[in-house]
């Protein structure tokens, strides 16, 4: 598997304790259509695939944004950057959280959630995929680190990838916590939320590591060959 990917990944899994705690309640608030098992499942996978979606469409975004960022000469300082503000929400917990835009996209938030709310007690299977898709989109500082990570693919597939693996990776934990599961204990919680900043502190320093481009295989390529650069004398 590819270190970025599995990065994510595991980011994800060490996330799910934050996951449970930020997106647990709409998981539990969403009825299913009925109680046999088939149907939970479905809702359940429905639910949890509308967020992946729409964390992918997010890593598209950002690596379409720092692959214009690289031609334009700023692909290290994506990577140095995005490596330093994760590192410093470690520290100091909250940071990227705070971060969220206030005035008009702060008030579109506001307006989500309100369609979120409404969109609660629909159980047609687009409706519980379009609950999926919201929750997906409310502010989460998980999310923005994962985010930074996915920018500095510099590619908006890789970026894609790289969300929809950090996603993937929070799919236990909330599939467990809606069908009842009983596998995230206090213990196991507790112990996510331990392991979680040391996960965020490595990927920090991927994300650095790839802006100082030492030539490490997978881990900090050397510098990447302007577009061109190939055909001139």
């Amino acid at each position: 598997m590819n270190t970025w990917l599995a990065a994510a990944l595991v980011l994800g899994v060490a996330g799910s304790a934050h996951c449970v705690g930020m997106c647990g309640p709409i998981a539990l608030a969403v009825p299913s259509p009925s109680n046999a098992r088939s149907a939970r499942w479905m809702s359940t996978l429905l639910l949890n695939g509308g967020r992946l979606a729409t964390y992918a469409l997010l890593g598209a975004a950002v690596g379409t944004l720092g692959l214009g960022m690289q031609l334009a000469g700023l692909g290290r300082a994506v990577s140095l950057v995005g490596g330093t503000l994760v590192l410093l929400a470690v520290i100091v917990p909250g940071l990227l959280q705070r971060w969220w835009p206030a005035g008009r996209l702060a008030m579109g938030v506001g307006r989500m959630r309100g369609i979120l709310a409404r969109n609660l007690r629909r159980t047609a299977p687009e409706a519980l995929f379009l609950t999926g898709v919201l929750n997906g989109l409310l502010p989460c500082g998980l999310v923005y680190a994962a985010l930074l990570g996915a920018a500095a693919t510099a590619s908006p597939g890789q970026a894609a990838g790289f969300m929809a693996a950090f996603g993937l990776g929070t799919w236990p934990a909330l599939v467990a916590l809606r069908l009842g599961g009983g596998w995230l204990g206090a213990g196991t919680r507790a112990w996510l939320r331990k392991v979680s900043p040391l996960l965020l502190t490595a990927m920090a320093v991927l994300l650095i590591l790839r802006g100082l481009e030492l030539g490490i295989p997978f881990v900090s390529p050397g510098p990447m060959t302007p577009a061109g650069a190939a055909g001139c004398p």
